[in-house]
């Protein structure tokens, strides 16, 4: 597998894909000028968090400790964040997430062995995704959740092929990064035991020392559990008044709280309690959300198919009748390329047995990925939407390219395959003939996707025939 791990100047691809992404993400950032979806809930935790008040969210507190500092170091006022008045500077930490997360993506399929323009491919293709582009730009914490957890994936896979102290460094940053995930949302929790599964495997394959399978063992589980315990401790230090988290929590712990009717200046409750009251009042919360309904839920079964937009915002009608909107809709020649892609990687790949069992590993990891960040919602019942599943989706992605490429020779030999096929090598080529009039026609077709729903990705004015016309075909909750 390639070494991923070289400077960015030698990789000028990976350049252009990085500043192609910031420039999707940052462009026009602070527009609409107002309170975009669930801005409204988080632009009030952040309000709670710099007034030190103790509020009860149904996702662990990072998301909202990072988005209080920013609003910390912009200087955005308690006032502004606490009333109906939007703080768009804030989205600057989502859309730097989600610019990180074409080139992350690039290097996992290098590390999976995707050749140079094969990766790139696959970046640009993720770049050009719609959905993933409006969650990026709006202050949520799904674009920083895919960041953690596909980092965390990525650097283990350059684990892998390291021994002694190198190994163990990143491992240790493996660790810290799916410790980041699960402080997200507990969904970021996938990350971790997708890891812990490919490492046991590996442990049992590889039979070696005692003491090196202890150490990184501990490695793995002891720095996810002190990352995760101590966002919490900072969260009672500073949220030490009492606030609107006041209702779900006991006398006890109450009686901690600066401002509480029986808030005590002698009361004593330790982490450990308060941990775990904590965590339990989320998952109350969370599963409270069971039966209740919303006209932007879907069922998690309807995700890959993207037939449910969400309504993000939507302005005032124009006096010629146009109307600016934002929805969350994925890029239908992206989305639906998938299983066109995997269909056809399949059939490739069972004709041509030889290179199936040279990228089974990869394929394996990628199809394991995507299985565990997407069977675990059958078990959900509560309210639920497209963007949970983005980790999801972005492996389906990742596996789709690596079949197609594994079918047509478009990655770079670990070992020389059985069937003698050349594939790409390290340095850039363009693809030529057949090949570059497939490669290119992907590319455009993407693109013309991208450019068709970047009137409602970027909240740009339509007429209402204009509007209906993009969402003919993949919408039909309307």
């Amino acid at each position: 597998m390639p070494a991923s791990s070289r400077s960015w100047p030698r990789r000028p691809e990976l350049l252009l894909l990085t500043a192609c992404a910031a420039l999707t993400r940052f462009w026009g950032l602070f527009s609409p000028h107002a309170v975009v979806f669930d801005e409204v809930h988080y632009e009030k935790y952040v309000a709670d968090y710099l007034a030190r008040v103790f509020y009860v969210d149904v996702h662990p507190p990072l998301a909202n400790q990072i988005f209080a500092l920013a609003a910390k170091l912009f200087g955005v006022p308690i006032a502004t964040l606490a009333g109906p008045h939007p703080a768009p500077v804030l989205r600057v930490v989502p859309a730097l997430a989600g610019t990180l997360i074409i080139p992350v993506f690039y290097v996992l399929l290098r590390r999976l062995g995707a050749s140079r323009r094969l990766a790139t491919l696959g970046g640009a293709l993720l770049l050009l995704d719609n959905a993933l582009l409006v969650e990026s730009r709006v202050l949520v914490p799904d674009s920083m959740l895919v960041l953690f957890g596909l980092s965390a994936v990525t650097v283990f896979l350059g684990a892998r092929r390291c021994t002694g102290r190198a190994r163990l460094w990143r491992l240790a940053a493996t660790a810290a990064l799916a410790g980041l995930a699960v402080t997200m949302k507990w969904t970021g929790l996938s990350a971790l035991g997708l890891i812990g599964v490919i490492w046991l495997y590996d442990a049992w394959r590889a039979r070696g020392g005692w003491r090196r399978t202890v150490w990184e063992g501990a490695v793995l589980v002891a720095i996810p559990v002190a990352i995760y315990t101590s966002v919490f401790a900072v969260h009672f230090a500073w949220m030490d008044r009492s606030g609107p988290g006041n209702m779900f929590m006991s006398g006890p712990f109450k009686a901690t709280l600066i401002g509480s009717p029986n808030y005590r200046a002698d009361a004593r409750l330790s982490f450990a309690d308060k941990f775990l009251e904590l965590n339990v009042a989320m998952r109350q919360e969370d599963a409270a959300l069971v039966g209740v309904s919303n006209s932007s839920a879907s069922p998690w079964y309807s995700w890959p198919l993207i037939q449910h937009a969400i309504t993000f915002w939507a302005g005032p009608v124009l006096p010629d009748g146009r109307r600016a909107t934002i929805f969350l809709e994925g890029n239908p020649v992206v989305w639906y390329g998938i299983p066109v892609a995997l269909l056809l990687g399949g059939i490739g790949l069972a004709l041509r047995r030889a290179r199936a069992r040279a990228w089974r590993e990869p394929l394996i990891i990628l199809g394991a990925a995507y299985l565990f960040n997407f069977l675990p919602f059958m078990l959900i019942h509560r309210l639920m939407y497209q963007y949970s599943y983005f980790m999801a989706f972005v492996y389906s992605l990742g596996l789709a390219v690596i079949a197609v490429g594994a079918w047509a020779g478009e990655l770079e030999p670990r070992v020389a395959p059985p069937d003698g096929a050349a594939a790409a090598a390290g340095g850039w080529r363009f693809p030529r003939g057949p090949r570059a009039a497939i490669y290119y026609g992907i590319l455009i077709a993407a693109l013309a996707g991208f450019v068709w729903f970047a009137p409602v990705t970027y909240g740009w004015p339509l007429s209402p025939q204009a509007f209906r016309a993009r969402f003919a075909l993949v919408e039909r909750h309307f």
